[in-house]
C-alpha cells in the first residue's frame, strides 16, 4: 500500500473535528499540522487530536509539512483568500469546505484555480453508502429514461443548497441528462448566511434537462419530510422514471419503486455523514496516489461546483430579471452589477 496522505488542515473552529475525526478513521491520511490564526483554537485541536504541529501562518506550515493535500476548513467569506495564498505557498491538492463561492466573480476564479489542480469541494453526502449503491444503478437506468428531478430543503439555498444540487444533478448526469440549460426561479424574502452575506429567504426554481426537469426548492416554501422534526435534516431528493422512482431523505430513510417492485432503508443523521466523510478521504486517497491526470475525474471537483454555484446565482438573476437565466453563457457586467446590488441590500 502506498504511503498515507499527507495533510494539513488551515481552521480549527467549531467545524474542524468533524474532517479530522474522519481522517483519522480513513486510516489513510496522517494529519501532521493544523493552521489557525487564533493561538487558542488552533492549540485545543493539536492537543485534542494529537497532533504533532500547529501554525499561525499558512504559508510557513505549507512550506514547512510540504503536505499532499492542503483541507481548508474555515467560514465562507475568507476561503477564496486562503485558498490562493495556500496555492502560492505550494499547495499541489486542496479540500474545500461549501459554500465554495459568494459571487459568480468568486466561482470563476475557483474554476480557473482548479484547471491544474485538484481542488475539490467537501459536499460528502454523495459518499452516503445508499447513494453509492443507487449511482451504479441510475447509471444502468434501472429507472428507465429520468424525465423529473425533485431536491428540497427547507433551509436558505446558499446553507443546504450545494448539497441537494449536488445530489441531484449527479443524477442527472449519471441517468444520461444533459447539462443545465435554464433555470427559471422565483425569490422571495431575505436571509443571512454567516452574518453579512444576504441570501433570498425562499427559492422555488424550475431548471431545464434537455427533455427533463428538475424542481428545486429551498427555504420555507419547500416540503416537510414526512416524520422529520429537525429542521436541519429537512432534505430531500427525488427521480423519476419511466420504469421507476426514487425518493430519499436525509434523516427518514429512502425509498424505491421499480416495475411492481417496491424497496425501503435507512438513512441517519449523523451515522451516514460520518461514512460518508471517510469515503470521501478514501476516494481522495487513491485519486492522489493515482497517476496522471487522475483527479481531472474526482466526482466534487472544484469545475462541478463552481458551476453549480453559478446555477444558484442564476436563480438570483432570474428572479430578478423575472425571465430565464441561461447557465454557463457567461456573466455579462449587467448581470454582475444586478448581483452586486442585490447583494449590497439595494433590492
Amino acid at each position: 500500500m502506498p504511503e498515507k496522505l499527507r495533510v494539513v488542515q488551515i481552521g480549527c473552529g467549531d467545524r474542524a473535528p468533524s474532517p479530522i475525526t474522519s481522517m483519522f478513521e480513513s486510516g489513510v491520511v496522517d494529519l501532521v499540522a493544523v493552521c489557525d490564526k487564533h493561538a487558542e483554537k488552533r492549540a485545543r485541536v493539536a492537543a485534542d487530536f494529537n497532533i504533532p504541529r500547529h501554525y499561525a501562518d499558512l504559508t510557513e506550515m505549507i512550506q514547512a509539512e510540504k503536505p499532499d493535500l492542503v483541507n481548508v476548513v474555515t467560514r465562507p467569506e475568507i476561503r477564496l483568500q486562503l485558498i490562493e495564498q495556500a496555492i502560492a505557498a505550494g499547495a499541489p491538492a486542496l479540500l474545500v469546505e461549501k459554500p465554495v463561492a459568494l459571487t459568480p466573480q468568486e466561482s470563476l476564479r475557483l474554476a480557473e484555480l482548479g484547471r491544474d489542480r485538484l481542488i475539490a469541494v467537501n459536499t460528502q453526502y454523495q459518499w452516503m453508502p445508499h447513494w453509492r449503491r443507487f449511482w451504479q444503478m441510475l447509471a444502468d437506468k434501472e429507472l428507465g429514461q429520468v424525465r423529473l428531478l425533485r431536491a428540497s430543503t427547507r433551509t436558505n439555498i446558499l446553507d443546504q443548497g450545494p448539497h441537494i444540487l449536488d445530489l441531484s444533478l449527479k443524477a442527472a448526469r449519471v441517468s444520461g441528462l444533459p447539462a443545465p440549460e435554464w433555470v427559471l426561479a422565483v425569490c422571495a424574502g431575505r436571509d443571512n448566511f454567516y452574518g453579512p452575506v444576504t441570501v433570498p429567504a425562499d427559492t422555488a426554481a424550475t431548471v431545464g434537462l434537455g427533455e427533463a426537469r428538475l424542481h428545486l426548492n429551498a427555504g420555507p416554501s419547500a416540503p416537510v419530510v414526512p416524520g422529520e422534526d429537525v429542521y436541519w435534516y429537512q432534505q430531500q431528493i427525488e427521480v423519476i422514471g419511466d420504469k421507476g422512482r426514487l425518493w430519499v431523505s436525509l434523516n427518514r430513510g429512502w425509498k424505491l419503486w421499480r416495475e411492481g417492485h417496491f424497496e425501503a432503508g435507512e438513512t441517519g443523521w449523523p451515522k451516514n455523514d460520518g461514512e460518508a466523510q471517510v469515503a470521501l478521504f478514501l476516494d481522495l486517497y487513491e485519486t492522489l496516489r493515482g497517476e496522471g491526470s487522475d483527479w481531472q475525474k474526482f466526482p466534487t471537483r472544484v469545475e462541478i461546483a463552481a458551476g453549480n454555484a453559478d446555477l444558484m446565482f442564476g436563480c438570483y438573476v432570474s428572479s430578478l430579471r423575472r425571465e430565464r437565466f441561461i447557465p454557463g453563457s457567461g456573466w455579462s457586467q449587467e448581470d454582475l452589477a444586478l448581483l452586486a446590488d442585490y447583494f449590497a441590500g439595494n433590492r
